[in-house]
C-alpha cells in the first residue's frame, strides 16, 4: 500500500518536470470536500495533483485532510471522531464536451486514518480499498478551472463512504 502510494507521488514527481515541454498536462488544485462516512460526517481539505497524457487519459493523487471532529453517541457514550487524511491514487479518463469544459470518470487505490476518543480512550484506526467516482472540470479562465466531483470509496471490512467536492484547478 505504502509502495503504491509513493510510486504515484514519484511519478507525479516526474511528470512535473515534463510540464515544460508539455503545457498544459500538469495540474494542481486545492478545495473542499464532504465525506459521508458510514453515517458520520465530516469536512476535509483537498489536495490534488495530476498528468494529462491526452485529452482522454490521466492519473492523479490527492490527499484529503479531516477538518475538525464529529460528536458520536453510541451504547449511550459520547465521544469524538476525527477524519485525519485519506490519500489516494487513481487513473482517469475523460472526455472534453466543449470549450474548456470535460466530463470525467477515475478508479483507484485510497487509503484512511481516522481517531476516536470517549471517557479519555483514544483509538486510531485505518483502512483501504477501492474508490471510483466521476465529476467536471471547466477551464474559466486559460489554466484556471473548477472541479465537482463525486467518489465512492469502499474500504475493507464493508466500511464505505460517499464524498463530494469542489475546488480549484490551476493547469502548468
Amino acid at each position: 500500500m505504502k509502495t503504491l502510494l509513493l510510486a504515484s507521488a514519484a511519478a507525479l514527481a516526474v511528470t512535473a518536470g515534463a510540464s515544460a515541454q508539455d503545457a498544459g498536462n500538469v495540474h494542481f488544485g486545492a478545495g473542499y470536500t464532504f465525506l459521508d462516512f458510514d453515517g458520520i460526517e465530516f469536512d476535509a481539505l483537498n489536495l490534488r495533483g495530476g498528468y494529462d497524457f491526452n485529452d482522454y487519459v490521466g492519473v492523479e493523487g490527492e490527499a484529503l485532510i479531516g477538518l475538525g471532529d464529529e460528536e458520536v453517541t453510541a451504547a449511550g457514550i459520547t465521544g469524538d471522531v476525527s477524519l485525519d487524511y485519506i490519500v489516494g491514487a487513481y487513473a482517469k479518463a475523460q472526455y472534453p464536451v466543449g470549450q474548456g469544459f470535460n466530463l470525467f470518470a477515475r478508479a483507484g487505490y485510497a487509503y484512511a486514518e481516522a481517531e476516536a476518543s470517549a471517557a479519555g480512550l483514544t483509538l486510531s484506526d485505518s483502512t483501504d480499498g477501492f474508490a471510483y467516482g466521476a465529476g467536471a472540470e471547466w477551464a474559466f479562465n486559460g489554466p484556471n478551472a473548477v472541479r465537482v466531483e463525486y467518489t465512492r470509496y469502499e474500504f475493507e471490512d464493508d466500511a464505505e463512504a460517499d464524498s463530494f467536492g469542489a475546488s480549484y484547478v490551476r493547469r502548468f
